[in-house]
């Protein structure tokens, strides 16, 4: 039977982490909650939306693409677009609108994901992976992105499994040291983990204050995780253990090959974390996306 435990277990962290992350979103739409500043183009929307719940998707596609034309950026004209293409089986319109969704913007998960469904009816397998892996790069602390990730594994009888790397939790000691639980007499090269301690300690007594002096309260950051790690494999490989941890090795193997920012942001979700996704997506987008590939999705 094939593992989705580590999506699994990211789905119910993301249960907080979601939260946290789209108030903000929901706060702004409650604000003026339109699609478009141009009165008559959400009137249209608004319109294509009666005509869609009716199921009068010819009045709806006109609504929807005349709002585009009256105002280019409404993401959701293109979008509703195509879902109204898919509910009458024209799937090459709809890839068409799905792809003009995209354009609009790039960074937002849902018309690839939309985009997906049509490709799965068609058992298109492989296309509509991508498609579901970009949904999942560009917004990874959504549930729905991941939720069609697990759906497609489950229709393909795919394997989708984080790798699996046990970081020691933090403790701290009587004088406010930071300590990991490991055993020092380990000849597998796991005493390397003390590197981490002491990487997250420094982070929050002054290095974060000096990397983001604009943020007045620490933070878990992808720059102190990365330079934690980084030195956990560097102190691993000076080891030179008898019988190389095998954990530690798979670690190593994601850092020399560039994906230890990646399986970062994409395997270990946490609030702080996630606020530095969108910055380093900007010019890693690739790598996140070969990451996935390679490592979480077994062939």
């Amino acid at each position: 039977m094939k593992l989705y435990k580590s999506l699994k277990l990211i789905l119910f962290r993301l249960v907080v982490l979601t939260t946290l992350i789209l108030l903000a979103a929901f706060a702004a739409l409650a604000e003026d909650g339109k699609y478009s500043k141009n009165q008559e183009a959400e009137n249209l929307m608004r319109e294509g939306e009666s005509y869609f719940s009716q199921g009068e998707f010819e009045d709806a596609l006109a609504a929807y693409q005349k709002a585009l034309k009256l105002d280019p950026n409404i993401y959701e004209a293109a979008l509703f677009s195509g879902d109204t293409y898919v509910q009458t089986g024209s799937y090459d319109e709809a890839e068409v609108w799905y792809q003009k969704a995209i354009a609009i913007n790039p960074l937002r998960e849902t018309a690839y994901r939309s985009w997906a469904t049509p490709l799965m009816e068609q058992e298109r397998y492989d296309e509509a992976r991508d498609r579901l892996v970009e949904a999942y790069v560009v917004e990874p602390y959504s549930r729905f992105p991941v939720d069609g990730l697990i759906h497609w594994a489950q229709v393909t009888n795919t394997g989708i499994l984080h790798p699996t790397i046990n970081i020691p939790e933090i403790k701290y000691d009587e004088k406010g040291k930071a300590v990991v639980n490991i055993n020092p007499l380990a000849e597998d090269g796991s005493t390397a983990w003390t590197v981490y301690a002491t990487t997250r300690e420094a982070w929050r007594k002054d290095k974060f204050a000096k990397a983001f002096p604009k943020e007045k309260t620490y933070r878990h950051s992808l720059s102190e995780e990365t330079e934690a790690l980084r030195g956990v494999v560097k102190a691993f490989k000076e080891k030179k253990a008898k019988s190389a941890n095998e954990q530690l090795s798979l670690l190593s193997k994601l850092n020399d090959e560039g994906y230890l920012e990646s399986f970062i942001l994409l395997a270990m979700p946490d609030a702080g974390l996630a606020r530095d996704h969108a910055e380093y997506l900007k010019q890693n987008r690739d790598k996140l996306r070969q990451y996935v590939l390679k490592y979480v999705i077994k062939k």
